[in-house]
């Protein structure tokens, strides 16, 4: 080929390079519907690189960019979708554990309530729609509540790729073929009620309970997904346990050194940090005079977007402020109502860019509710933690980084004054807990790859050989109890248990003729003595 008159050679390598590039850009359809913003912006890092790298995104999400300047990346808004959990009082989940189990069965019908809306959005149905001759090379389907959205793979048939921005749930385990264990610290379903060392009556009610969850799982909040699917896509389609089973992929936003280690099924892909800026945000004027003059050190607080501080019970509002008062740090706190009356040492407001706060100099600690992003921010920017965990996998998540040496843990209903500010002042005075931070985050860094390059270029792998069966558990075509051997231990204990019987019979039978035998001897001797 011969290169036309004129034109510099640079030129021609840099439109190869681009044509190039534009051969091999697939696109892509991605499903993030959960309303929370640290979920979000983890989905919105990786939808953004993927788009950096020449594909085309289409991705329904609740907290869109609106940025006209992206070309080829279509945004269908689902940010109406905050409107349903805007009553959820998250912040007094601890105090009333009949609140707890009302919260859980609200967010199952809340899953019901998002699947419906993700595939009725009139922007989403015109890509799937009959006739409407839309393509796609693979879907990422957020995991979490909405599996019918599952069916949008078999309807454009590409490969499905799971995504979570936090570790799997025991159904998807399960379902996937990862071992399921009901005990092990890495089960946060079971939050802190799980151990290597537990007695035998906890394990039990541990397993009897992870096996119940995954039981109504399956039978009702699965089916009645499917339900959901069949209206939308008809009655002719898999299920989606089966679509679940076979997809290619599964991204899970877990540190692993962050989490405790247990086995992973092959197609299993952490990342971490995706949401981390490489250049903190700029402070606020005020907020960073306010850091900038915290001369003996600052304290920030932040129960994250879920859980608000404002909502908390008076009397732990007023612990919270009593320990602040007594400090002698600033106090910088994430605090929804302007209304609050605080001591001259704290600061609040109702947004805080954290990362701009974390990589402040003079902060000391960090007194957070156990949120799986804050906590690598925490690490990323070398922060002793103090966690106050409420629901869901916060509570594994604080009691993790305590074990690591770098993090206290504080129950919200038994916390009081003197305990708070006694803590306050044991991490930011003690170096070791700053020390193991520092050690904690060189370790999460040393790594072959960078995170986000190798979950893309995993994406990518997926699309260049349409799917990756290869990597698939195939144990998890076996049925449940062949799969975990459930009916030869049932088999063992019943062969074991009548084994025992048996024995123990003919050892009853045997005595039994033993004494009787003693008896005719014992008869002979009287009766020989009598002659």
């Amino acid at each position: 080929m011969k290169l036309i008159t004129g034109i510099p050679p640079i030129i021609v390598a840099l439109w190869f390079l681009i044509m190039s590039d534009l051969a091999h850009s697939k696109r892509l359809l991605i499903i993030t519907p959960a309303p929370s913003y640290s979920h979000q912006i983890v989905f919105r890092a990786l939808c953004l690189a993927l788009h950096k790298r020449g594909h085309e995104i289409v991705v329904l999400t609740p907290n869109i960019l609106n940025d006209p300047t992206l070309a080829n990346y279509t945004e269908i808004d689902f940010g109406f979708e905050y409107e349903k959990i805007d009553d959820t009082d998250f912040s007094q989940i601890r105090w009333n554990l009949t609140q707890l189990g009302g919260l859980k069965t609200r967010l199952l019908r809340l899953g019901h309530d998002i699947a419906e809306d993700v595939l009725s959005h009139p922007d989403l149905v015109k890509h799937y729609a009959n006739g409407t001759g839309a393509q796609f090379d693979a879907v990422i389907a957020e995991m979490i509540m909405t599996p019918a959205i599952y069916m949008l793979a078999h309807r454009f048939n590409v490969p499905l790729i799971g995504i979570m921005s936090m570790d799997l749930q025991n159904c998807h385990r399960f379902n996937l073929g990862s071992p399921v264990m009901p005990s092990h610290p890495s089960n946060w379903e079971i939050e802190n009620l799980t151990g290597l060392h537990l007695p035998f009556w906890r394990r039990l009610i541990n397993f009897v309970k992870t096996w119940w969850n995954i039981y109504s799982w399956f039978n009702n909040f699965a089916n009645k997904q499917q339900e959901i699917a069949e209206k939308y896509f008809g009655k002719d389609i898999p299920h989606i346990v089966d679509l679940a089973k076979n997809m290619s992929l599964i991204l899970i936003d877990q540190e692993p050194l962050l989490a405790y280690a247990r086995p992973e099924i092959p197609n299993v892909v952490h990342f971490s940090g995706l949401h981390i800026m490489k250049s903190p945000p700029v402070l606020s004027k005020d907020l960073k005079n306010f850091l900038d003059g915290a001369t003996n050190g600052f304290v920030y607080m932040s129960l994250g977007t879920n859980v608000k501080s404002n909502l908390l019970p008076k009397g732990m509002l007023q612990t919270f402020t009593n320990a602040f008062a007594s400090l002698p740090y600033r106090v910088l706190w994430k605090f929804e109502d302007d209304n609050l009356e605080t001591p001259p040492n704290v600061f609040i407001s109702k947004w805080i860019p954290q990362q701009g706060v974390l990589a402040h100099p003079n902060i000391k600690v960090f007194i957070y509710q156990g949120g799986l992003q804050s906590t690598e921010e925490a690490v990323h920017y070398a922060v002793p933690l103090i966690g106050i965990p409420f629901v869901f996998d916060q509570v594994y998540q604080v009691i993790k980084m305590v074990s690591l040496g770098v993090a206290k843990h504080l129950d919200i209903i038994e916390l009081t004054t003197s305990e708070l500010r006694d803590t306050v002042l044991e991490i930011a005075s003690d170096k070791r807990y700053k020390d193991k931070m520092l050690a904690l985050r060189a370790l999460t860094k040393d790594k072959p790859y960078d995170s986000l390059e190798n979950v893309i270029w995993w994406i990518e792998y997926v699309m260049r050989h349409n799917g990756a069966p290869h990597l698939r558990f195939n144990g998890v075509d076996t049925a449940w109890y062949r799969q975990f051997d459930f009916d030869i231990i049932v088999f063992l204990a019943i062969a074991s248990f009548l084994s025992l019987c048996a024995l123990l019979g003919v050892l009853m039978q045997v005595s039994r003729l033993l004494y009787k035998y003693h008896d005719r001897i014992s008869f002979a001797k009287k009766k020989m003595k009598l002659m």
